[in-house]
């Protein structure tokens, strides 16, 4: 069976959004990290993990976390966080939020079916391509248009959009019987996704024109997120043997690749960083891991601020 590949990381996070909703607290906090502005950690409280996955240009931020009563969606406003649980579902999970407030994300339902949705004006709206088996919504610009993935009845995923138009697949050339996935777009119609041709690659769609991204040495690149301004963030590794385990993050813009690594106040470089989000100023949101408490905390990083604690590679 093809499944789609996945990161450490991910993996636990599919596996998390099987566990059962229970209600929780309505409130929580944001920490901050001493990084003199550069980044931010960012925690639900009473959580065993954080992981921000979208940024608007407001600096709005959705994702999801983990506590003892299961897996929710959060947006995170002006320093205070709202839960975003699709009724009834065994689970939620939020990936993107455009200018007007709209979030995408995946929820299970009650028989462990994963489905897309969409929030507008406060209402939840389930996503599923025409024959899908399961669907993951990633991304939504200020057109309102929505990318992803589905699982189709061949057992081969595919990316999507979904616009007034309706549902239309994206399939990288080459990727056809292994999968692609569309992660994040924009109102310029450039979509930011990954592709699977044995080993994972990132790509940027334009005017019907792939392009594939590989981040120098690579064994393995994931595109995740692409703001106006067309810069791109993701996840990469140099590991040959696991070209799924992606532990470092990167940032592309015309300049090239700039790789990032969040840094604690001790000076101790996290074990996996990766970056999911960007907007147009530059603020970039994802995760990383921290090996002395085993655990998923999410980050918010301010390029205005100059900072040791990243390291610059260019193409």
């Amino acid at each position: 069976m093809n499944r789609m590949t996945t990161t450490p990381s991910e993996r636990r996070q599919w596996a998390l959004c099987r566990w059962h909703l229970w209600p929780v607290l309505a409130l929580l906090t944001l920490a901050q990290s001493a990084l003199a502005q550069t980044y931010t950690a960012i925690d639900c409280p009473f959580s065993f993990s954080t992981l921000p996955r979208g940024i608007n240009d407001r600096g709005d931020i959705v994702g999801f976390c983990e506590d003892v009563n299961g897996l929710h969606g959060f947006l995170l406003r002006n320093g205070v966080f709202k839960l975003l649980d699709v009724p009834g579902a065994g689970g939620t999970s939020a990936f993107g939020i455009n200018n007007r407030g709209e979030v995408a994300g995946h929820y299970f339902d009650s028989n462990d079916v994963q489905h897309g949705f969409v929030i507008r004006k406060g209402r939840f709206h389930t996503i599923d391509p025409p024959g899908s088996i399961e669907t993951s919504a990633r991304g939504i610009d200020d057109l309102g248009r929505i990318v992803g993935y589905y699982l189709a009845s061949d057992d081969v995923y595919r990316g999507f959009t979904l616009d007034r138009r309706g549902f239309r697949d994206i399939v990288f050339p080459g990727a056809e019987m292994e999968a692609t996935a569309a992660f994040d777009s924009n109102i310029l119609a450039i979509v930011g996704g990954y592709f699977i041709d044995g080993v994972p690659h990132g790509f940027h769609l334009r005017k019907g024109v792939f392009t594939p991204i590989d981040a120098p040495g690579a064994a393995g690149t994931r595109a995740f997120g692409i703001s106006l301004r067309g810069h791109i963030v993701g996840g990469w590794t140099d590991d040959a043997e696991c070209p799924d385990c992606f532990t470092r993050a990167f940032l592309l813009t015309r300049h090239g690749f700039e790789f990032l690594e969040f840094t604690d106040v001790g000076g101790t470089v996290a074990a996996e960083t990766v970056a999911f989000g960007v907007n147009v100023k530059g603020q970039i949101v994802g995760h990383y891991f921290d090996e002395e408490d085993e655990t998923f905390h999410g980050f918010l990083f301010e390029p205005a601020s100059a900072s040791p604690h990243h390291n610059k590679r260019r193409d």
